[in-house]
C-alpha cells in the first residue's frame, strides 16, 4: 500500500513538474544558454564566490570543461572572474546583474505557473496542499539533519 501511494505521489509530482516548466522552457531557450553553462551559472550564484576548481568540482566535470563554459558565460555578461587580492594565481568567479536578473526572470516564471495551478484549487484544496508540502519541508530537513550528522 505505501509502495503505490508513493509512485502515485512520484507520478503526480512529474505530471505537475512538467505544466511547470513549459513556461520556463521558452524563456531558457530564449537565452541561448546550453545545460552546462546554465549548471555553472546557477551554480555560482547558488554558493557565491567559487573559483574553476570548486565549479568543476560542484557540477561534477573537469576543470578544463568548465573553463570553456565560463569563457562562454563572461563573454555574454552572465559571470565576471576577480582575482584574489592576496593571491593573484586565484581567480574567484561571481554572476553579473544580468545573470542574477536571468536566473531570476526563470525563476519568478516557474513561480508563476505554479500559482497558476493553485489558483485553479478550491481554499478547502489548497489548504490540504499547502498542510502536505509542510509535511515535506519537515521530511526534508530530518533528511538534512541526519546527513549532517552523518559527516
Amino acid at each position: 500500500m505505501k509502495e503505490e501511494l508513493i509512485e502515485k505521489v512520484i507520478k503526480s509530482r512529474r505530471h505537475m513538474n512538467r505544466f511547470i516548466r513549459e513556461g520556463s522552457v521558452e524563456s531558457w531557450i530564449n537565452l541561448n544558454l546550453t545545460i552546462p553553462q546554465m549548471k555553472c551559472l546557477s551554480y555560482i550564484s547558488q554558493h557565491g564566490k567559487t573559483n574553476l576548481s570548486g565549479l568543476a568540482a560542484g557540477i561534477n566535470v573537469t576543470p578544463a570543461n568548465v573553463t570553456g563554459i565560463v569563457d562562454r558565460l563572461v563573454a555574454q555578461g552572465f559571470v565576471t572572474r576577480n582575482p584574489d587580492s592576496a593571491d593573484r594565481r586565484v581567480i574567484w568567479l561571481g554572476v553579473t546583474e544580468i545573470g542574477e536578473s536571468t536566473l531570476s526572470n526563470l525563476r519568478e516564471g516557474r513561480s508563476g505557473k505554479m500559482r497558476e495551478l493553485l489558483e485553479c484549487l478550491s481554499d478547502n484544496e489548497l489548504s490540504i496542499v499547502s498542510q502536505s508540502f509542510d509535511i515535506l519541508a519537515g521530511a526534508v530537513n530530518k533528511l538534512k539533519e541526519s546527513d549532517d550528522g552523518n559527516d
